[in-house]
């Protein structure tokens, strides 16, 4: 990396905050096996997309899964 990009991380600055908003399950052996993800959309309503079938799904059926891969929003938090 030439540097450019390149941020301070400060450990213990507590002012990051970040929502979880999809996660991305695989079933199956690493030669072949099947994906499913579940996304949060509107506050806390998720979804399990299933190929073309997606059914609602509860916070406990999300906290439940095998997570593969997890993708965040990171919220600003601004002081006055």
């Amino acid at each position: 990396m030439n540097g450019q990009y390149q941020q301070t991380v400060d450990p213990f600055n507590n002012d990051n905050k970040y929502s979880l908003f999809a996660v991305v399950n695989h079933q199956g052996t690493l030669e072949s096996g099947h994906y499913t993800t579940f996304i949060r959309q509107h506050k806390d309503q998720w979804f399990k997309c299933d190929d073309a079938i997606i059914t609602k799904a509860s916070i406990r059926d999300v906290l439940d899964s095998e997570g593969y891969l997890l993708f965040y929003h990171k919220q600003f938090l601004e002081y006055e």
